[in-house]
């Protein structure tokens, strides 16, 4: 969870979703006010024109002093929809006209609600303001009630010695306080904003909804894909490349990083071309000291072994531990003959002998050979062959020794314990066949790896091995035209690889570690 939200799209898509909250939230406060504010004044200007009305259509009562017409006209405006309560008021503050009869004749309080407002001083006004007319209060069943009010003026034409005095004594008649509900008008306020809310949510949703399906398909995935190549790069990748798409700024992120990689690959190619240089100067220098030093040395061990040989018959009958002596010194000679032989059979440029084989029986065969020693009695074999792999051609024999000696390295590496698996397939293709042998050992370290196919390089303990196991193997598939390699399974232990054309070439690539010039 913490790894998602510190991500470069979780924070972007939290503040698109926080902008368009406060934006969308800030547009319906706004909205619902401005609206509620417009249907207020709508309601105050019918209800001042309602006002208007019903004096107009009593005046004519008024002046005839028909007051029953008058109470019948408030009566019917009462039970109009919306309309609370009516009342007229005198102009000493008792009520005339209601359409509650209970409250005519009541005397209302200067300190009221519907009073205060021109009794506020000790003058009362003539005139109510227009800001003042209207007011909101609670009922008692708790809905908001409008009430407005509106002075009844005294005219000419209402003047007379029993009725009012003349307007210049007298300018207020009396008001008239009309009340009306706003249960329904806030119930629908209220079903306009929870529907405004909804579609308020619904468009927060929709537009965070593509706002995550681009910000997931056009940034998080490109991103991820960016964060990949460092990664890539860290674990040694330089075949990782980044997709490249549109002509954005992460776009020219990607190119600069596979630009930077492919430098990378160049300049690790470049290095390891002038590595294998030096080092194939180096083992030819090698090469020509050791086929010099064989050449040399081969006929003076003849030479020894010749005069050992009289020696050991001359002194046969006279002196029996002198002769176990002298054949000591044939037997090491006859080891030194056999090195010497090995490294002039390794600095050899051709195949000498070329027969059809099957793969696959070559690599049994060797296998059959060592499974009765020692060593291989707690070995596991494992073959994975290809049946249907074509007839080669080249020296089995020499193939032999190579299968033959990359089995007892790895018998070795393991503590003569554990499993060998041995895979062949066909590239038909470049009609080659790749054969894997691994291990289930420690592996090779990458000190020693570079080293494994050098002539007299070994990591056995001095007198188990002289170090030309592998180089002989090396050049043996150099010269049938193929390529050997050693490596580290990702699951544990070492993979040797054998890559083999199905015939042998007529003149063998020259192995770089030959010993002749």
């Amino acid at each position: 969870m913490k790894r998602v939200s510190n991500s470069l799209a979780f924070r972007l898509f939290f503040l698109i979703l926080l902008i368009s909250a406060v934006v969308f939230i800030s547009l319906a406060y706004f909205i619902i006010r401005a609206n509620r504010q417009h249907v207020m004044q709508e309601i105050i200007l019918s209800a001042r024109n309602t006002n208007e009305v019903l004096v107009r259509s009593m005046r004519q009562s008024m002046l005839l002093n028909r007051l029953e017409d008058v109470a019948h006209t408030i009566d019917a405006l009462s039970s109009a929809p919306g309309v609370e309560a009516i009342s007229i008021y005198n102009k000493k503050g008792s009520i005339i006209f209601s359409t509650n009869p209970q409250e005519i004749g009541q005397k209302a309080n200067v300190k009221s609600e519907q009073c205060i407002v021109c009794h506020s001083s000790a003058k009362p006004l003539e005139v109510i303001p227009e800001d003042v007319r209207s007011r909101i209060f609670t009922s008692d069943k708790g809905y908001r009630v409008l009430g407005m009010l509106k002075s009844v003026r005294n005219e000419p034409s209402c003047a007379a010695p029993s009725c009012h005095p003349s307007p210049s004594e007298q300018k207020i008649l009396g008001v008239l306080d009309s009340h009306f509900s706003l249960e329904e008008v806030d119930r629908s306020a209220l079903s306009s904003r929870n529907l405004m809310i909804i579609y308020l949510l619904g468009a927060i949703l929709v537009i965070e909804l593509f706002a995550g399906l681009f910000i997931l398909r056009l940034v998080h995935g490109r991103m991820v894909k960016l964060a990949e190549g460092p990664r890539e790069l860290k674990r040694g990748n330089l075949d990782f490349s980044i997709p490249v798409k549109g002509n954005d700024e992460l776009a020219d992120l990607a190119r600069s990083f596979n630009s930077m990689i492919a430098s990378l690959k160049l300049a690790e190619d470049e290095t390891e071309l002038s590595r294998r240089m030096v080092q194939t100067a180096k083992m030819a220098s090698i090469g020509r000291l050791a086929t010099g030093i064989a050449h040399e040395i081969n006929n003076p061990l003849a030479g020894i072994l010749i005069f050992a040989d009289i020696l050991m018959r001359d002194l046969a009958s006279i002196n029996p531990q002198s002769s176990k002596d002298i054949q000591e010194i044939i037997n090491q000679t006859m080891r030194c003959k056999e090195m010497v032989a090995r490294l002039l059979e390794f600095s050899k440029q051709s195949v000498d002998q070329k027969f059809d084989y099957d793969m696959n029986s070559v690599v049994e065969r060797s296998a059959e050979v060592l499974r009765h020693q020692a060593i291989f009695h707690n070995i596991e074999f494992a073959f994975d062959f290809q049946p249907d792999i074509p007839m080669m051609m080249g020296d089995p024999g020499q193939l032999q020794q190579v299968f033959i000696n990359l089995l007892m390295n790895a018998a070795w590496a393991m503590n003569d314990r554990g499993k060998i698996s041995v895979t062949s397939r066909f590239e038909p293709i470049s009609e080659q066949v790749i054969l894997e042998f691994t291990d289930s050992g420690p592996g090779i370290s990458t000190e020693v790896i570079s080293k494994v196919f050098e002539p007299f390089f070994t990591t056995k303990a001095p007198g188990e091995g002289t170090g030309l196991g592998l180089s002989i193997a090396y050049g043996i598939v150099r010269r049938h035209g193929g390529t050997i390699s050693v490596g580290n399974n990702p699951g544990g232990g070492a993979v040797f690889t054998v890559t083999l054309p199905l015939k042998c070439p007529e003149k063998a690539i020259e192995s770089e570690f030959s010993l002749e010039s």
